[in-house]
Protein backbone atom coordinates (compact mmCIF):
# COMPACT_ATOMS: atom_id res chain seq x y z
CA UNK A 1 0.00 0.00 0.00
CA UNK A 2 1.04 3.46 -0.77
CA UNK A 3 0.26 6.07 1.71
CA UNK A 4 -0.02 9.68 1.49
CA UNK A 5 -0.21 12.63 3.72
CA UNK A 6 -4.04 12.94 5.47
CA UNK A 7 -3.35 16.06 7.81
CA UNK A 8 -5.97 18.73 6.34
CA UNK A 9 -8.65 18.55 3.59
CA UNK A 10 -10.28 21.13 2.25
CA UNK A 11 -14.05 21.03 1.21
CA UNK A 12 -15.13 24.17 -1.39
CA UNK A 13 -18.75 24.80 -0.42
CA UNK A 14 -21.23 24.42 2.35
CA UNK A 15 -24.26 23.37 1.14
CA UNK A 16 -25.25 19.95 1.57
CA UNK A 17 -22.67 17.86 -0.89
CA UNK A 18 -20.29 20.08 1.23
CA UNK A 19 -20.91 19.37 4.86
CA UNK A 20 -21.61 15.71 4.09
CA UNK A 21 -18.26 15.24 2.85
CA UNK A 22 -16.94 17.37 5.92
CA UNK A 23 -18.58 14.87 8.01
CA UNK A 24 -16.71 12.02 5.72
CA UNK A 25 -13.24 13.52 5.56
CA UNK A 26 -13.58 13.82 9.36
CA UNK A 27 -12.70 10.34 10.07
CA UNK A 28 -9.81 9.83 8.07
CA UNK A 29 -8.01 13.90 8.21
CA UNK A 30 -6.65 15.17 10.97
CA UNK A 31 -7.99 18.87 10.12
CA UNK A 32 -11.21 19.40 7.24
CA UNK A 33 -12.16 23.21 6.38
CA UNK A 34 -14.89 23.98 4.43
CA UNK A 35 -14.45 27.16 2.76
CA UNK A 36 -17.94 29.00 1.53
CA UNK A 37 -18.46 32.33 -0.41
CA UNK A 38 -21.34 32.97 1.14
CA UNK A 39 -22.71 34.50 4.47
CA UNK A 40 -23.89 31.19 6.62
CA UNK A 41 -26.74 32.05 8.70
CA UNK A 42 -26.98 30.96 12.29
CA UNK A 43 -30.45 29.63 11.77
CA UNK A 44 -32.87 28.37 9.06
CA UNK A 45 -32.71 31.02 6.30
CA UNK A 46 -31.82 31.15 2.77
CA UNK A 47 -28.81 32.53 1.48
CA UNK A 48 -27.82 34.85 -1.25
CA UNK A 49 -25.76 32.06 -3.50
CA UNK A 50 -28.20 29.10 -3.27
CA UNK A 51 -31.78 30.65 -4.93
CA UNK A 52 -32.58 27.55 -5.70
CA UNK A 53 -33.24 26.83 -1.74
CA UNK A 54 -36.53 29.04 -2.99
CA UNK A 55 -37.54 25.65 -4.08
CA UNK A 56 -39.10 22.94 -3.24
CA UNK A 57 -36.69 20.16 -2.79
CA UNK A 58 -37.50 16.18 -1.93
CA UNK A 59 -35.25 13.82 0.20
CA UNK A 60 -35.16 10.45 -1.20
CA UNK A 61 -35.00 7.65 1.01
CA UNK A 62 -31.28 6.59 -0.22
CA UNK A 63 -30.44 10.16 1.03
CA UNK A 64 -31.80 10.36 4.17
CA UNK A 65 -30.67 6.73 5.10
CA UNK A 66 -26.93 8.26 4.65
CA UNK A 67 -27.61 11.07 6.69
CA UNK A 68 -29.45 9.55 9.50
CA UNK A 69 -26.55 6.98 9.90
CA UNK A 70 -23.59 9.73 9.90
CA UNK A 71 -25.60 12.70 11.73
CA UNK A 72 -27.41 10.09 14.69
CA UNK A 73 -30.16 12.02 16.33
CA UNK A 74 -30.97 14.05 13.06
CA UNK A 75 -34.36 12.55 12.62
CA UNK A 76 -35.75 13.83 16.61
CA UNK A 77 -33.84 17.32 16.13
CA UNK A 78 -36.12 17.53 12.48
CA UNK A 79 -39.05 16.40 13.77
CA UNK A 80 -38.57 19.11 16.86
CA UNK A 81 -38.04 21.75 14.79
CA UNK A 82 -41.26 21.30 12.77
CA UNK A 83 -40.71 18.63 10.49
CA UNK A 84 -42.73 15.74 9.71
CA UNK A 85 -40.49 12.62 9.66
CA UNK A 86 -41.31 8.52 9.28
CA UNK A 87 -41.70 7.32 12.64
CA UNK A 88 -42.08 10.96 14.67
CA UNK A 89 -46.10 9.83 15.17
CA UNK A 90 -47.03 13.51 13.88
CA UNK A 91 -50.59 12.88 13.54
CA UNK A 92 -49.85 15.23 10.35
CA UNK A 93 -48.41 12.01 9.17
CA UNK A 94 -51.09 9.66 9.87
CA UNK A 95 -51.65 7.59 7.37
CA UNK A 96 -51.28 9.54 4.22
CA UNK A 97 -49.25 8.48 0.87
CA UNK A 98 -47.37 10.27 -1.39
CA UNK A 99 -49.16 11.42 -4.37
CA UNK A 100 -47.43 10.66 -8.39
CA UNK A 101 -49.21 12.56 -10.70
CA UNK A 102 -48.50 11.70 -14.31
CA UNK A 103 -51.00 12.83 -16.74
CA UNK A 104 -54.13 11.70 -15.02
CA UNK A 105 -53.02 8.84 -13.75
CA UNK A 106 -51.93 8.61 -9.49
CA UNK A 107 -49.73 6.13 -7.92
CA UNK A 108 -50.34 6.78 -4.51
CA UNK A 109 -47.38 5.44 -1.95
CA UNK A 110 -47.91 4.93 1.73
CA UNK A 111 -45.78 7.78 3.47
CA UNK A 112 -43.43 4.82 5.24
CA UNK A 113 -42.24 3.42 1.72
CA UNK A 114 -40.91 7.03 0.55
CA UNK A 115 -38.83 7.25 4.12
CA UNK A 116 -37.80 11.25 3.48
CA UNK A 117 -38.39 14.16 5.43
CA UNK A 118 -41.49 16.43 5.41
CA UNK A 119 -38.99 19.36 5.83
CA UNK A 120 -37.31 22.66 3.64
CA UNK A 121 -34.03 22.47 2.37
CA UNK A 122 -33.11 25.49 4.13
CA UNK A 123 -33.53 23.49 7.66
CA UNK A 124 -32.28 20.16 6.43
CA UNK A 125 -29.02 22.00 5.77
CA UNK A 126 -29.05 24.04 8.81
CA UNK A 127 -29.17 20.94 11.09
CA UNK A 128 -26.75 19.43 9.30
CA UNK A 129 -24.78 22.32 9.37
CA UNK A 130 -25.13 22.36 13.28
CA UNK A 131 -24.04 18.45 13.45
CA UNK A 132 -20.81 19.60 11.35
CA UNK A 133 -19.84 22.50 13.35
CA UNK A 134 -19.72 20.55 16.34
CA UNK A 135 -17.29 18.36 15.20
CA UNK A 136 -13.94 19.17 16.90
CA UNK A 137 -11.22 18.71 14.04
CA UNK A 138 -14.09 20.81 11.27
CA UNK A 139 -13.58 23.98 11.02
CA UNK A 140 -16.20 25.99 8.19
CA UNK A 141 -15.36 29.64 6.94
CA UNK A 142 -17.63 31.45 5.59
CA UNK A 143 -17.40 34.56 3.28
CA UNK A 144 -14.14 33.19 1.95
CA UNK A 145 -14.59 32.88 -1.89
CA UNK A 146 -11.84 30.30 -3.36
CA UNK A 147 -10.60 31.92 -6.68
CA UNK A 148 -8.25 29.16 -8.08
CA UNK A 149 -5.81 25.95 -7.07
CA UNK A 150 -2.55 26.10 -5.80
CA UNK A 151 0.06 23.29 -6.66
CA UNK A 152 3.15 21.76 -7.05
CA UNK A 153 6.02 22.47 -9.13
CA UNK A 154 5.46 20.22 -11.23
CA UNK A 155 1.98 20.91 -11.51
CA UNK A 156 1.57 17.04 -10.99
CA UNK A 157 -0.61 17.60 -7.77
CA UNK A 158 -3.17 20.15 -6.52
CA UNK A 159 -1.51 21.58 -3.02
CA UNK A 160 -4.70 23.84 -2.16
CA UNK A 161 -6.94 26.65 -3.08
CA UNK A 162 -6.25 30.34 -3.09
CA UNK A 163 -8.48 32.58 -1.31
CA UNK A 164 -8.41 37.09 -1.42
CA UNK A 165 -6.61 36.68 1.56
CA UNK A 166 -4.32 34.08 1.36
CA UNK A 167 -3.41 30.31 0.30
CA UNK A 168 -5.02 27.57 1.98
CA UNK A 169 -2.98 24.31 2.01
CA UNK A 170 -4.07 20.82 1.91
CA UNK A 171 -3.55 17.02 0.84
CA UNK A 172 -7.17 16.82 -0.35
CA UNK A 173 -9.09 19.22 -2.11
CA UNK A 174 -12.84 18.35 -2.15
CA UNK A 175 -14.91 20.12 -4.46
CA UNK A 176 -18.50 20.22 -3.33
CA UNK A 177 -19.67 24.00 -5.03
CA UNK A 178 -22.44 22.81 -6.82
CA UNK A 179 -23.14 23.39 -10.42
CA UNK A 180 -21.52 26.13 -11.22
CA UNK A 181 -18.28 24.81 -10.08
CA UNK A 182 -15.37 26.70 -11.47
CA UNK A 183 -12.82 23.11 -11.06
CA UNK A 184 -13.35 22.67 -14.98
CA UNK A 185 -11.42 26.21 -15.85
CA UNK A 186 -8.94 25.95 -12.89
CA UNK A 187 -7.47 22.98 -14.25
CA UNK A 188 -7.45 24.67 -17.68
CA UNK A 189 -5.42 26.77 -15.83
CA UNK A 190 -2.82 24.76 -14.49
CA UNK A 191 -2.60 22.78 -17.81
CA UNK A 192 -5.27 20.03 -17.78
CA UNK A 193 -7.95 19.38 -19.94
CA UNK A 194 -11.10 19.55 -18.25
CA UNK A 195 -13.54 16.48 -18.27
CA UNK A 196 -15.51 14.69 -21.16
CA UNK A 197 -19.40 16.61 -20.36
CA UNK A 198 -22.50 15.38 -21.13
CA UNK A 199 -25.55 18.45 -21.39
CA UNK A 200 -28.99 18.51 -21.69
CA UNK A 201 -30.87 21.70 -22.41
CA UNK A 202 -33.67 21.23 -20.31
CA UNK A 203 -34.41 25.29 -19.98
CA UNK A 204 -36.20 24.41 -16.59
CA UNK A 205 -38.40 27.27 -15.52
CA UNK A 206 -39.94 26.98 -11.66
CA UNK A 207 -42.01 29.18 -10.07
CA UNK A 208 -42.71 28.56 -6.25
CA UNK A 209 -44.24 29.76 -2.88
CA UNK A 210 -44.94 28.71 0.69
CA UNK A 211 -48.44 28.69 1.88
CA UNK A 212 -50.19 28.26 4.90
CA UNK A 213 -53.39 26.00 4.14
CA UNK A 214 -56.96 26.98 5.28
CA UNK A 215 -57.99 25.42 8.69
CA UNK A 216 -60.28 23.22 6.90
CA UNK A 217 -58.28 22.27 4.70
CA UNK A 218 -57.11 18.54 5.63
CA UNK A 219 -55.79 16.60 2.46
CA UNK A 220 -54.68 12.99 2.53
CA UNK A 221 -51.57 13.17 0.74
CA UNK A 222 -48.14 13.78 2.51
CA UNK A 223 -46.33 14.95 -1.15
CA UNK A 224 -47.74 15.16 -4.10
CA UNK A 225 -44.93 14.91 -7.20
CA UNK A 226 -45.23 15.56 -11.16
CA UNK A 227 -48.82 16.93 -10.26
CA UNK A 228 -49.14 16.61 -14.59
CA UNK A 229 -53.10 17.03 -15.87
CA UNK A 230 -51.87 15.75 -19.17
CA UNK A 231 -50.13 12.63 -20.80
CA UNK A 232 -47.07 13.75 -22.05
CA UNK A 233 -47.06 17.14 -20.56
CA UNK A 234 -43.72 19.05 -19.50
CA UNK A 235 -45.73 21.09 -17.04
CA UNK A 236 -46.56 19.97 -13.59
CA UNK A 237 -46.60 20.55 -9.88
CA UNK A 238 -44.66 19.77 -6.97
CA UNK A 239 -46.84 20.31 -3.28
CA UNK A 240 -44.36 19.14 -0.58
CA UNK A 241 -45.79 19.40 3.67
CA UNK A 242 -42.79 21.09 5.12
CA UNK A 243 -42.23 21.95 8.97
CA UNK A 244 -44.76 23.85 11.10
CA UNK A 245 -48.06 22.91 8.97
CA UNK A 246 -46.50 25.00 5.72
CA UNK A 247 -46.92 24.02 2.05
CA UNK A 248 -44.16 24.32 -0.72
CA UNK A 249 -45.69 24.65 -3.63
CA UNK A 250 -43.67 24.78 -6.73
CA UNK A 251 -44.49 24.78 -10.73
CA UNK A 252 -41.84 23.78 -13.18
CA UNK A 253 -41.83 23.55 -16.89
CA UNK A 254 -39.94 22.11 -19.32
CA UNK A 255 -38.11 23.10 -22.63
CA UNK A 256 -41.49 25.43 -23.00
CA UNK A 257 -41.50 28.64 -24.56
CA UNK A 258 -44.34 30.12 -22.16
CA UNK A 259 -43.17 31.16 -18.81
CA UNK A 260 -44.64 30.34 -15.75
CA UNK A 261 -46.71 33.39 -13.67
CA UNK A 262 -45.12 34.91 -10.94
CA UNK A 263 -48.34 36.38 -9.35
CA UNK A 264 -50.77 34.50 -7.52
CA UNK A 265 -53.63 35.20 -9.63
CA UNK A 266 -51.88 34.15 -12.53
CA UNK A 267 -50.73 31.27 -10.90
CA UNK A 268 -54.05 29.71 -9.53
CA UNK A 269 -54.88 30.43 -13.55
CA UNK A 270 -51.86 28.15 -14.62
CA UNK A 271 -52.58 25.79 -12.00
CA UNK A 272 -55.74 25.25 -12.95
CA UNK A 273 -55.13 25.44 -16.67
CA UNK A 274 -51.80 22.77 -16.99
CA UNK A 275 -51.83 21.11 -13.60
CA UNK A 276 -53.82 18.12 -11.81
CA UNK A 277 -56.47 18.93 -10.18
CA UNK A 278 -54.96 18.28 -6.59
CA UNK A 279 -51.98 20.29 -7.43
CA UNK A 280 -54.49 23.28 -7.66
CA UNK A 281 -56.82 22.61 -5.27
CA UNK A 282 -53.73 23.09 -2.63
CA UNK A 283 -52.80 25.85 -4.45
CA UNK A 284 -56.35 27.61 -4.16
CA UNK A 285 -56.76 26.56 -0.76
CA UNK A 286 -53.76 28.23 1.13
CA UNK A 287 -52.91 31.36 1.36
CA UNK A 288 -48.72 32.95 0.66
CA UNK A 289 -46.50 32.54 3.32
CA UNK A 290 -44.23 34.82 1.32
CA UNK A 291 -43.11 36.01 -1.79
CA UNK A 292 -43.66 34.29 -5.05
CA UNK A 293 -40.09 32.95 -6.36
CA UNK A 294 -38.95 32.62 -9.86
CA UNK A 295 -35.89 30.77 -10.89
CA UNK A 296 -34.84 29.04 -14.42
CA UNK A 297 -31.91 26.51 -15.19
CA UNK A 298 -30.89 26.58 -18.25
CA UNK A 299 -29.31 23.39 -19.14
CA UNK A 300 -28.05 20.09 -16.95
CA UNK A 301 -23.96 18.57 -17.22
CA UNK A 302 -22.47 15.48 -16.02
CA UNK A 303 -18.99 16.09 -15.55
CA UNK A 304 -17.21 12.65 -16.26
CA UNK A 305 -13.93 13.03 -13.71
CA UNK A 306 -13.76 9.06 -14.08
CA UNK A 307 -13.07 9.62 -17.96
CA UNK A 308 -10.79 12.00 -18.10
CA UNK A 309 -7.46 10.92 -19.10
CA UNK A 310 -5.22 12.87 -17.03
CA UNK A 311 -5.76 14.51 -13.55
CA UNK A 312 -3.46 16.39 -11.51
CA UNK A 313 -3.70 14.01 -7.67
CA UNK A 314 -4.76 16.00 -4.86
CA UNK A 315 -8.60 17.34 -5.72
CA UNK A 316 -11.94 15.17 -6.12
CA UNK A 317 -15.60 16.28 -7.69
CA UNK A 318 -19.20 15.11 -5.97
CA UNK A 319 -22.28 16.28 -5.50
CA UNK A 320 -23.78 19.07 -8.69
CA UNK A 321 -20.19 19.81 -9.34
CA UNK A 322 -19.57 16.32 -10.59
CA UNK A 323 -23.30 15.90 -12.03
CA UNK A 324 -26.04 18.45 -11.90
CA UNK A 325 -29.15 16.30 -12.97
CA UNK A 326 -32.57 18.70 -13.80
CA UNK A 327 -32.99 19.69 -10.43
CA UNK A 328 -36.95 19.39 -10.78
CA UNK A 329 -36.97 15.67 -10.36
CA UNK A 330 -35.77 16.85 -6.44
CA UNK A 331 -32.93 13.92 -6.68
CA UNK A 332 -29.91 16.79 -5.51
CA UNK A 333 -29.24 15.91 -2.26
CA UNK A 334 -29.91 12.87 -2.23
CA UNK A 335 -27.18 12.02 -4.82
CA UNK A 336 -25.13 14.73 -2.58
CA UNK A 337 -25.08 12.72 0.22
CA UNK A 338 -24.51 9.02 -1.66
CA UNK A 339 -21.72 10.65 -3.23
CA UNK A 340 -20.01 11.78 -0.22
CA UNK A 341 -20.73 8.09 1.13
CA UNK A 342 -19.19 6.68 -1.93
CA UNK A 343 -15.93 9.17 -1.16
CA UNK A 344 -15.85 7.71 2.28
CA UNK A 345 -15.73 4.13 0.87
CA UNK A 346 -12.72 5.07 -1.00
CA UNK A 347 -11.16 6.71 1.78
CA UNK A 348 -11.42 3.71 3.95
CA UNK A 349 -10.07 1.38 1.33
CA UNK A 350 -6.43 2.48 3.04
CA UNK A 351 -4.40 2.73 -0.37
CA UNK A 352 -3.95 6.17 -1.40
CA UNK A 353 -2.69 5.34 -4.62
CA UNK A 354 -4.73 6.33 -7.50
CA UNK A 355 -7.25 7.45 -4.45
CA UNK A 356 -8.61 10.42 -6.68
CA UNK A 357 -9.10 8.40 -9.93
CA UNK A 358 -11.38 5.42 -7.50
CA UNK A 359 -12.77 8.08 -6.20
CA UNK A 360 -14.39 9.58 -8.98
CA UNK A 361 -15.50 6.14 -11.03
CA UNK A 362 -17.09 5.33 -7.44
CA UNK A 363 -18.87 8.75 -7.31
CA UNK A 364 -19.71 8.54 -10.73
CA UNK A 365 -21.42 5.07 -10.46
CA UNK A 366 -23.72 6.38 -7.61
CA UNK A 367 -24.63 9.26 -9.15
CA UNK A 368 -25.30 7.29 -12.56
CA UNK A 369 -28.71 6.14 -11.85
CA UNK A 370 -30.13 9.53 -10.72
CA UNK A 371 -28.55 11.12 -13.90
CA UNK A 372 -30.25 8.43 -16.17
CA UNK A 373 -33.47 8.71 -14.77
CA UNK A 374 -33.83 12.49 -15.13
CA UNK A 375 -31.93 11.91 -18.83
CA UNK A 376 -34.92 9.67 -19.72
CA UNK A 377 -37.70 11.98 -19.04
CA UNK A 378 -35.93 14.95 -20.30
CA UNK A 379 -35.18 13.36 -23.79
CA UNK A 380 -39.03 12.03 -23.33
CA UNK A 381 -39.94 15.83 -23.37
CA UNK A 382 -37.51 16.67 -26.43
CA UNK A 383 -34.73 18.39 -24.69
CA UNK A 384 -31.81 18.98 -26.60
CA UNK A 385 -28.59 16.65 -25.46
CA UNK A 386 -24.82 17.08 -26.19
CA UNK A 387 -22.05 14.42 -25.29
CA UNK A 388 -24.68 12.33 -24.39
CA UNK A 389 -25.05 8.26 -24.29
CA UNK A 390 -28.38 6.67 -25.02
CA UNK A 391 -29.86 6.21 -21.69
CA UNK A 392 -31.38 2.71 -19.74
CA UNK A 393 -34.42 4.69 -20.22
CA UNK A 394 -34.42 4.14 -23.98
CA UNK A 395 -35.31 -0.18 -23.07
CA UNK A 396 -38.73 0.78 -21.65
CA UNK A 397 -40.79 1.86 -24.67
CA UNK A 398 -43.56 5.05 -24.00
CA UNK A 399 -45.89 2.09 -24.15
CA UNK A 400 -43.89 0.41 -21.35
CA UNK A 401 -43.80 3.13 -19.41
CA UNK A 402 -47.24 4.26 -19.70
CA UNK A 403 -48.49 1.04 -18.85
CA UNK A 404 -45.70 0.53 -15.85
CA UNK A 405 -47.35 3.80 -14.52
CA UNK A 406 -51.19 2.76 -14.77
CA UNK A 407 -50.39 -0.77 -12.91
CA UNK A 408 -48.59 0.59 -10.27
CA UNK A 409 -51.59 3.20 -9.39
CA UNK A 410 -53.90 -0.42 -9.10
CA UNK A 411 -50.96 -2.55 -7.87
CA UNK A 412 -48.88 -2.18 -4.88
CA UNK A 413 -45.91 -4.52 -5.68
CA UNK A 414 -45.63 -2.40 -9.14
CA UNK A 415 -45.78 0.56 -7.17
CA UNK A 416 -43.10 -0.78 -4.42
CA UNK A 417 -40.95 -1.11 -7.02
CA UNK A 418 -41.45 2.23 -8.93
CA UNK A 419 -41.10 3.70 -5.26
CA UNK A 420 -37.73 2.04 -5.10
CA UNK A 421 -36.23 3.37 -8.28
CA UNK A 422 -37.66 6.82 -7.85
CA UNK A 423 -35.70 6.64 -4.21
CA UNK A 424 -32.54 5.21 -5.47
CA UNK A 425 -32.89 2.30 -3.59
CA UNK A 426 -32.61 0.12 -7.29
CA UNK A 427 -31.70 0.30 -10.27
CA UNK A 428 -34.02 1.34 -13.49
CA UNK A 429 -33.42 -2.21 -14.55
CA UNK A 430 -34.87 -3.42 -11.92
CA UNK A 431 -38.47 -2.53 -13.30
CA UNK A 432 -37.81 -5.07 -16.32
CA UNK A 433 -37.46 -8.16 -14.42
CA UNK A 434 -39.44 -10.95 -15.05
CA UNK A 435 -41.67 -10.29 -12.19
CA UNK A 436 -42.71 -7.27 -12.31
CA UNK A 437 -42.77 -7.30 -16.29
CA UNK A 438 -45.26 -9.69 -15.59
CA UNK A 439 -47.45 -7.71 -13.18
CA UNK A 440 -47.21 -4.78 -15.33
CA UNK A 441 -48.68 -7.02 -18.28
CA UNK A 442 -51.36 -8.44 -16.98
CA UNK A 443 -54.76 -7.00 -17.70
CA UNK A 444 -55.59 -3.63 -15.92
CA UNK A 445 -59.30 -5.15 -15.35
CA UNK A 446 -57.90 -8.02 -12.93
CA UNK A 447 -56.69 -6.14 -10.51
CA UNK A 448 -57.72 -5.14 -6.64
CA UNK A 449 -56.25 -2.37 -5.70
CA UNK A 450 -58.49 -2.21 -2.11
CA UNK A 451 -60.20 1.31 -1.25
CA UNK A 452 -58.72 3.88 -3.34
CA UNK A 453 -59.09 7.65 -1.71
CA UNK A 454 -61.57 9.61 -3.24
CA UNK A 455 -58.87 11.85 -4.66
CA UNK A 456 -57.63 9.33 -6.34
CA UNK A 457 -60.51 8.06 -7.67
CA UNK A 458 -61.57 11.00 -8.93
CA UNK A 459 -58.16 11.63 -10.95
CA UNK A 460 -58.19 8.16 -12.40
CA UNK A 461 -62.09 8.76 -13.61
CA UNK A 462 -63.03 5.33 -11.18
CA UNK A 463 -65.36 7.28 -9.24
Amino acid sequence: MSYLRRDRALVLGAGVAGLVAARILSEHYDEVVVVERDELPDRPEHRRFVPQSHHAHGLLGSGRRVLVGLFPGLSAELAARGALTPGSGDPAMGDRSLFLVRGGTTIRIPAWWSGGFGASRVLIEHAIRDHVRALANVTILDRTPATGLTTDRARRRVTGVRTPDEALGADLVVDASGRGSPLPEWLERIGYRPPPESIVHSDVRYVSVVTEPDPSFDPEWLAILGGQAESGSSVGGVVLRIEHGLLHISFGSIARDEPVPSDLAGLRDFADRFTAPVVAEALRRSTPAGPIRAFRVRSNTRRHYDRARELPGGVIALGDAASAANPIYGQGMSVAALSAAALGRALAAGDDAGLERRAARAIAATSAEAWRLALGEDIRYGCRTEGVRSPWTARFGEGYRNRLERAAALDPEVAAAFNDVLNLHRPLSSLGSPRIVRRVLRPLRDRDPGPLSATVAAVLGAG
